[in-house]
This record gives structure tokens, sequence and C-alpha cells, in this order.
């Protein structure tokens, strides 16, 4: 059994997904954020960063199932929206 301690890999199917969502997401709120005078650059750092950390944690407790409770849940979705708003503030305003 090959078992690897401290990293989770995804499958395909949970990667697929996530990033359909990513642009599904984008392709929907990214205009109406636009629409409502919102700088561009702003509105890709707003939403990408919710959409990530909210498509992770979609993934991982309804495909993956790896969240047992709700507090778990919340922690992942918290840990996930700090890291992603970092990441997404380098990757739009660098």
């Amino acid at each position: 059994m090959n078992v690897t301690a401290g990293l989770h890999f995804f499958s395909y199917k949970s990667a697929f997904l996530f990033f359909s969502f990513i642009i599904v997401f984008n392709l929907i709120f990214n205009p109406i954020m636009n629409s409502l005078e919102i700088d561009k650059q702003l509105s890709l750092f707003i939403g990408n960063s919710f959409a990530i950390s909210a498509g992770l944690t979609m993934i991982t407790n309804f495909v993956e199932g790896k969240c047992k409770t709700k507090k778990q849940s919340a922690i992942l979705f918290l840990s996930l929206l700090a890291v992603s708003t970092l990441v997404c503030y380098v990757i739009v305003y660098q």
C-alpha cells in the first residue's frame, strides 16, 4: 500500500471541477464587479481570493470527503482564504 505522509493528492476529477469552478466564477463575477465600477485588478484580486478558497473547500468536503466536521471546514476555508489572499495579491499586483 503506497501512502505518502503529509501530502494530499487530488484526483483528476477534483482538479477539473476546481479549475472549472474558477473559470466560471471569473466569467460571472468579474464583469459584475467591473460594472459596479470596481477596478479590474481589485475585482480579480477579491474574486479569485474567495473563489480559490471556496472552490478548494468544496472540493475537499464534497468530492474528496476529507473534512468530518463543520469546524474543520471553517478552519480550512479561513486558512485557504489567508493563503490565497497573499498569493493572489502577489500575482495581481506585482
